[in-house]
């Protein structure tokens, strides 16, 4: 499959090879993984549930910001379903789900995700769509899995793949979570393992996260290239495409590379290219403009490093001295899956 499209696209692996000695020796700071959202007080089903729920509608978050909080998007997310599984929410019962309609799921939602508590003040988007695929696996978890997220799980024996019964597999039940790439599948898998919830008894068969920062991280450092220049000119103009395709698949095609030859866990790439994504390498870019986009720049909230006046791509990126790669964007398509 990979061959019929190399018209458009074709993987750099030697530069995903030096993108891989720059990371190989940083390490990933312990207190992210000892967040609140990883280690909140509440019962083992109510943490399944609150992480579920969350990576469920976990798509397209551009507009989301919590502007008292001065939060973006996941994070925003993390704090909302925290206080839902403290508070033992209505949001994450899933008979109350089930039982209700879309647009009281809805507005539950706009209330949660208001600043103020006013609906008015909400800032998540497509609410009816988020509604719909909370709705949606509701009505699977009561009829498949006995209401309960944790038995998701235990059918799959905690494998990725295992016939017809991994997780993966079993994911793709949810409407949320049909996505073939299986992005949200493996980020619920790795918040799951981070919580001390499950552990994966072939992590072998991880398929990376992949999502829009990271694919526009990886256009710019030039390890997947576009060879068609039509396609090129859309993602640099922005342009709404049909499909993300094939651009996402040889990123994914990146990430098992750079995950291999660094030695960090393939689930960690998220942790080092979402972040750099998210504010140094977004609207602005460090290399060019001398500071990140987010303060506290996410990546240095997460990774081990110094000094970070500078990109860490540095030398290597080749957006770093081209705005022809500099400029490119992610593939803008209409998705839940990401």
């Amino acid at each position: 499959m990979m061959n019929n499209k190399s018209n458009l696209v074709k993987l750099n692996k030697p530069l995903c090879y030096e993108v891989a000695e720059v990371i190989k020796s940083l390490k990933l700071k312990h207190d992210f993984y000892n967040r609140e959202y990883l280690r909140v007080d509440a019962d083992v089903e109510t943490r399944f549930r609150m992480n579920f729920f969350a990576v469920a509608i976990c798509h397209q978050t551009q507009n989301l910001y919590h502007p008292r909080l001065d939060i973006y998007g996941w994070d925003f997310i993390e704090h909302v379903f925290v206080k839902l599984a403290k508070e033992n929410s209505q949001l994450l019962n899933t008979e109350f789900l089930n039982k209700s309609n879309i647009q009281t799921i809805a507005y539950n939602l706009s209330v949660a995700f208001s600043h103020t508590n006013n609906p008015v003040d909400c800032s998540l988007d497509r609410l009816d769509e988020r509604a719909h695929l909370m709705k949606d696996a509701a009505k699977i978890l009561v009829n498949d899995f006995n209401g309960n997220v944790s038995q998701i799980f235990v059918d799959s024996g905690s494998y990725l793949k295992n016939n017809d019964s991994g997780l993966y597999d079993l994911l793709l039940r949810f409407e949320a979570f049909v996505d073939p790439q299986q992005k949200k599948s493996t980020f619920l898998i790795k918040l799951l393992e981070e919580s001390d919830l499950i552990k994966i008894k072939d992590p072998e068969n991880f398929i990376p996260i992949m999502d829009y920062h990271m694919q526009r991280v990886l256009l710019r450092l030039g390890c997947v290239e576009i060879e068609d220049n039509k396609l090129r000119q859309q993602i640099y103009q922005r342009n709404v495409l049909e499909s993300d395709e094939p651009i996402r698949s040889f990123c994914i095609e990146a990430f098992k590379i750079i995950a291999s030859q660094s030695g960090h866990h393939i689930t960690k790439m998220n942790d080092f290219f979402w972040s750099l994504g998210r504010s140094c390498c977004h609207e602005t870019t460090l290399c060019h403009n001398g500071v990140c986009e987010k303060s506290p720049c996410t990546f240095v909230e997460i990774i081990e490093i110094e000094d970070h006046s500078s990109c860490i791509f540095e030398g290597v990126c080749r957006g770093e001295k081209d705005e022809s790669y500099r400029g490119l964007w992610q593939p803008v398509v209409n998705t839940h899956f990401y």
